[in-house]
C-alpha cells in the first residue's frame, strides 16, 4: 500500500448560513460537508455535532503534501477577501491526515509549512491539524 496524504481546508461551526451559500459565495465546490444533527455518512451512525464545509486540492491522496498545500493556497489566495470573511466569523483549519503503511519501502511523507503558508495562515487565522496513522501494509 502506498502512503497517503489527505489535506483539506475546512470551515466549521457556522450557523445562520448554509453549506450551499458558502459554496455559492466562494464559487468552489466542497469535497464533503457535514450537517449538524445529521449522520456524517450513510455508512455510519455518527451524528455530526457541527456544520462543516470542506474542500481538497483536487490532486488526490497520493500527491505530495507540498503539491496539495500549494494547490489549496492558490485557491485561497485567489479569493483571499472571500475566505477572510469566513475565517473571521467561523473556525477554519487545514486538516491533514497521513496514512503510513509500514514495510512498504516508502519514506514517511514530508510535511513542511513554508513562508507562503505561514503568511496566509497568520493573516486569515487558519489553524493546522494533523492526524497520523501507522498501519500494516495489507499487500505484504
Amino acid at each position: 500500500m502506498k502512503n497517503e496524504v489527505v489535506l483539506n481546508f475546512i470551515i466549521a461551526d457556522f450557523e445562520g448560513i448554509t453549506h450551499d451559500e458558502i459554496t455559492k459565495t466562494l464559487d468552489v465546490n466542497p469535497t464533503w460537508v457535514h450537517v449538524k444533527g445529521q449522520k456524517r455518512s450513510p455508512k455510519f451512525t455518527i451524528i455530526s455535532k457541527n456544520n462543516v464545509w470542506s474542500m481538497d486540492s483536487g490532486l488526490g491522496k497520493y500527491a505530495s503534501f507540498k503539491d496539495q498545500m500549494n494547490a489549496l493556497l492558490d485557491i485561497l489566495e485567489s479569493k483571499k477577501d472571500l475566505f477572510k470573511s469566513f475565517c473571521e466569523k467561523y473556525y477554519c483549519e487545514f486538516s491533514c491526515t497521513i496514512y503510513i503503511y509500514y514495510d512498504n519501502d516508502e519514506s514517511t511523507p514530508w510535511i513542511h509549512l513554508d513562508e507562503r503558508y505561514n503568511k496566509l495562515a497568520s493573516e486569515l487565522r487558519i489553524e493546522f491539524d494533523i492526524d497520523l496513522y501507522c498501519l500494516p501494509n495489507k499487500e505484504s
